[in-house]
């Protein structure tokens, strides 16, 4: 057996040494080879629609003068590959970012922002370990966050994966990057409480972590090593407690955002030295107590905005000169307005953003010769790889002699199979915590379908004829399993047709799910995205319309106990092939810790929310009738709640505001999706633009989901004689 074993071992070494070979810097020629390969490997990995890279050729040996690539002066080792995309549709890279970037052994700066680049980022990038600079922002790709290893990445200075769709947790490894002084994390899908280590990141002058699910209290260390930050955002999230005082040690902060968050307590007096303070947004949250007078310091400040707090203030604070305290129900004096703009990404570092621009009228041809074959690495890299999948085989199977396994999952996988998921509704095999994760891969990115407030959710593949949808929860959310279990026992019991079928639920210490049945067609906020491309008249906008009323409706006055939604949106609207809609998300506000009062915390999109829930965190069915005249409004034109052009006019202009200001201007034909402007479907368009209308319209006059759904059954399509 042992020298069976060494057989096979010896064979894996000998196969992995030859995988490396093709790529192996034994000389200056070997080096010159293998870089210039692995970048048209690179190159092939993208369609380039604009000619971006038509320097790039297998036959023009100075690659150092490609566009946006760099060498060290003293070898001809690539040490940057800077190529900045575009905000819009022109020049920019389409694909994904070939794993042969980690043959450039000396790169110190991969920045590739603004493209849609797509898929995940190789792990083998963060191998590099002269690597300074990594920057794409602005692209799709996608990945699990905890599974990023940093470990190796000591010299990194710029992290910046901003808006992209990149999810889970913050991996410990990212400690090690002691001298990272740019790190954006924003408009991703990170969920997880901000880790103790960020605040010992003694030379940090960005951190921004904005639009995120970001739980629990900032770190009570948080400011104590922030001799350099000067931008902190940690804006749109779910964060509570208070601000750290020593955040006022902060002496070169520039912008403090953190509005849109849950945070409590006092404004720290201490934020009054903050002199070189020129934007502080704190609203829209729950801090309470007087505006301190040391805030009268920030003689430097521009933008000020305590929106919707519980504030108060003495007659001789000096500070309402210069904030918004609008929403603050203990004032007494409502100040003017200021528009409170934070500074844009590429305003606070010149270090992540300093890339070239595309080049401009080149004329040479785009059929380039390609060089390496993507079959040459792919042979290389595989046999690399399956040595090390082997090997981990062969441990597991070492371990697994040695002691019988004593976790419950792995127990499962060699005794009778009995499910231990708790099932409301029998899809004909039996469900394991086991068959769940292997169907996900292990709930692997390239299977999440949706992400939100609550979790993530995959399609799992239990077999060739069953899908099923899994959400999986955030565990920090839940009021517990107790509390879990109890409100879960209540939605299996719901059924309605527009309703999402809770087939049953998975829980423990670490993990919490519900799995329902998938839906192909998507959510209809990709539909609506998407709609161009596919048949949308006033039938379509009828039947999705009426479906999800019907859903509302009978959670508002047929369940038992009723239920308020607090989340309608379009990404919560679930579609079939024949455009049937359904509603998802329902009952998870209160499972999630939100409590069963009328006076609990808001939940919900911005956007969405009904102004009277968003200002007093007091809920009613009436909260998800505005939402749900929001979703109508969307589907009506082709603006989304809070469309970009919005911005041209006044701070909370949004749908609901555009759509009065179009009736009232007598546009209203402007206001229709151009597909829906039918003239046999006019005047019913115009019923229905009404109808959304008084759904979003102050509480008094708005009506209940039962009148809504009435009304909708009296604006059906004419039949087809």
């Amino acid at each position: 057996m042992k020298m069976q074993f060494s057989r096979i071992l010896i064979l894996f070494l000998v196969a992995f040494a030859f995988s490396s070979f093709p790529f192996s810097a034994y000389g200056e020629d070997e080096v010159v080879v293998s870089e210039k390969m692995a970048l048209l490997e690179i190159k092939k990995s993208f369609i380039d629609p604009f000619g971006i890279l038509l320097s790039w050729k297998s036959d023009n040996s100075s690659y150092c003068s490609w566009y946006g690539v760099s060498c060290n002066a003293n070898s001809s080792r690539v040490s940057e590959l800077r190529i900045r995309g575009n905000s819009t549709n022109a020049n920019k890279l389409v694909g994904n970012l070939s794993h042969a970037v980690a043959y450039l052994e000396e790169l110190r700066v991969l920045s590739l922002p603004f493209h849609d680049l797509t898929g995940e980022i190789p792990v083998q990038l963060w191998e590099l370990q002269n690597l300074e600079v990594v920057d794409v922002q602005g692209n799709a790709i996608q990945g699990d966050f905890s599974s990023y290893n940093f470990t190796r990445l000591r010299k990194l200075r710029v992290l910046n994966l901003g808006f992209n769709r990149i999810v889970g947790r913050f991996p410990p490894s990212l400690a090690k990057c002691r001298c990272l002084s740019v790190l954006n994390l924003a408009g991703n899908g990170v969920n997880d409480v901000i880790p103790g280590f960020i605040g010992g990141f003694d030379k940090l002058k960005v951190l921004n972590l904005s639009f995120n699910r970001l739980i629990g209290r900032v770190p009570v260390n948080f400011g104590v090593k922030c001799r350099d930050l000067e931008h902190l955002d940690l804006s749109f999230n779910f964060l509570q407690g208070e601000i750290p005082r020593v955040l006022g040690k902060c002496s070169h902060l520039r912008t403090v955002l953190l509005s849109s968050n849950a945070f409590s307590g006092v404004i720290p007096s201490e934020l009054g030295g903050l002199r070189k303070l020129e934007v502080l947004l704190l609203n829209n949250n729950t801090f309470t107590g007087e505006i301190p007078s040391s805030l009268e310091n920030l003689t430097s400040l521009h933008v000020c905005n305590i929106l919707f707090n519980n504030l108060s203030f003495s007659s001789d604070n000096k500070m309402i000169r210069r904030c918004s305290f609008l929403g603050n129900s203990f004032l007494s004096v409502t100040p003017r307005m200021s528009l409170a703009l934070a500074p844009p990404m590429s305003q606070q570092s010149n270090e992540s953003q300093s890339v070239a621009a595309p080049p401009q009228g080149s004329d040479q041809s785009r059929n380039d010769k390609r060089g390496l074959t993507a079959l040459d690495i792919a042979v290389a890299v595989s046999v690399a790889l399956v040595f090390v999948a082997a090997l981990a085989v062969l441990v597991a199977l070492c371990k697994n002699g040695k002691k019988k396994p004593s976790n419950p999952r792995i127990e499962a996988l060699i005794s009778p199979e009995v499910s231990d998921i708790t099932i409301f509704n029998d899809v004909g095999v039996v469900l394991t915590y086991e068959k769940i994760v292997q169907a996900t891969r292990h709930f692997s990115w390239s299977y999440c379908i949706g992400t939100g407030g609550f979790g993530s959710t995959y399609r799992a593949e239990i077999s060739s004829e069953l899908t099923l949808a899994v959400k999986r929860l955030l565990t920090e959310r839940c009021q517990g399993a107790i509390q879990f279990e109890a409100e879960i026992q209540t939605l299996g019991t719901i059924s309605h047709p527009n309703l999402i079928t809770l087939i049953g639920y998975y829980t423990s210490y670490t993990d919490m799910f519900l799995v329902y049945n998938f839906l192909p067609g998507g959510n209809l906020e990709k539909y609506i995205h998407e709609r161009a491309n596919r048949v949308f008249n006033y039938k379509v906008l009828h039947k999705i319309a009426l479906d999800i009323g019907l859903a509302i409706s009978f959670l508002h006055d047929q369940c038992d106990p009723r239920i308020i939604h607090r989340d309608v949106k379009p990404s919560n609207i679930l579609l079939d092939n024949e455009l049937n809609a359904y509603l998802s998300d329902f009952g998870l506000s209160r499972i999630m810790g939100r409590g069963t009062s009328s006076t609990t915390s808001v939940a919900g999109t911005f956007g969405y929310v009904a102004p009277e829930y968003a200002l007093t965190s007091r809920v009613s069915d009436k909260a998800d009738v505005y939402s749900y005249g929001v979703v109508l409004l969307e589907l009506l034109s082709d603006k989304q709640a809070l469309d970009p052009s919005f911005s041209v006019y006044e701070d909370g202009f949004n749908i609901v505001s555009w759509a009065n200001m179009m009736l009232r201007d007598d546009k209203i034909e402007d206001i229709f999706y151009t597909s829906l402007w039918e003239p046999d479907s006019k005047e019913k368009l115009k019923d229905m633009l009404h109808l959304a209308l008084k759904c979003t319209a102050d509480l008094p006059n708005r009506p209940r989901m039962i009148q809504v759904v009435e009304q909708l059954k009296n604006l059906e399509p004419d039949s087809v004689p």
